[in-house]
């Protein structure tokens, strides 16, 4: 099954500005971690429900999973220079 993924206020500001390649790496990263949220290359960070991965060689995110909801939440996104 699929999560949903939505994106956090400031996480979203920052996909507004991204490239349209970015745009296209974080949107095929976050389509793959939708389908295995708790694998996908990702890691467990200090919470649980929270994990983080590095999509492309510049994109980095921070999401939490709600599993009974199956929504994926990306809290923060950092673009590498």
């Amino acid at each position: 099954m699929t999560y949903t993924v939505t994106y956090a206020p400031d996480a979203d500001r920052t996909r507004t500005r991204l490239s349209p390649a970015e745009r296209r790496t974080l949107d095929a990263g976050m389509a793959l971690i939708a389908e295995d949220p708790y694998g996908s290359g990702s890691s467990a960070t200090w919470s649980a429900g929270r994990r983080e991965a590095t999509l492309g060689s510049s994109i980095f995110v921070v999401y939490r999973i709600t599993a009974p909801a199956m929504l994926v939440t990306v809290v923060n996104l950092i673009l590498r220079p």
